[in-house]
């Protein structure tokens, strides 16, 4: 019941930025870009449970700057801005369908433009690019896309600009 350190984590001899958690799963980041995760597999980057951080094999050779996770899914953005998605309940992680992906994926409809910063939800997905442009993908009425209940459908299941909405990203 109280706090303590990882071993494994320790034991790899890395020092640690940065760290996220879903409902079953965590992630986390290396000053060098790695990431480790652990947890249920749906969303842990390893296809299967692990119950002590593993280095996420499919990310390996990237240099990651975020890592964000919730309930069932993650996302990483490379330091390219590139982001990459993964987890149950592939309607909000902006592959273009419902399917699940067990493994980090690249979003191919953002690999034009550079990611700054991300918000994911249970549901949808915001990323924000460094012209600040936001796009949302997901549940529909959750982004700002309009009544979740009129066509063409309850979620946007590709990225999409979020119309009139803008923000600065840091550097």
């Amino acid at each position: 019941m109280l706090p303590q350190r990882i071993q494994a984590l320790v034991e790899t001899g890395r020092r640690f930025v940065a760290v996220a958690a879903g409902d079953y799963h965590a992630l986390a980041l290396t000053d060098t870009g790695v990431v480790y995760g652990w947890g249920h597999g749906d969303a842990n980057g390893h296809r299967q449970e692990q119950r002590t951080p593993q280095q996420v094999a499919a990310l390996a050779g990237q240099r990651i700057t975020l890592v964000y996770a919730q309930d069932v899914s993650s996302c990483a953005v490379m330091e390219n801005g590139e982001l990459y998605t993964w987890g149950r309940d592939g309607l909000h992680l902006g592959h273009g369908h419902a399917r699940t992906k067990l493994t980090p994926t690249r979003v191919e409809a953002l690999r034009r433009v550079k990611v700054a910063a991300v918000a994911i939800s249970n549901g949808h997905t915001l990323a924000a690019d460094t012209d600040g442009v936001v796009w949302g993908f997901g549940e529909r009425a959750a982004i700002g896309l309009g009544d979740a209940d009129r066509p063409p459908g309850k979620h946007v299941v590709q990225p999409t600009p979020i119309p009139n909405l803008r923000v600065r990203t840091l550097p």
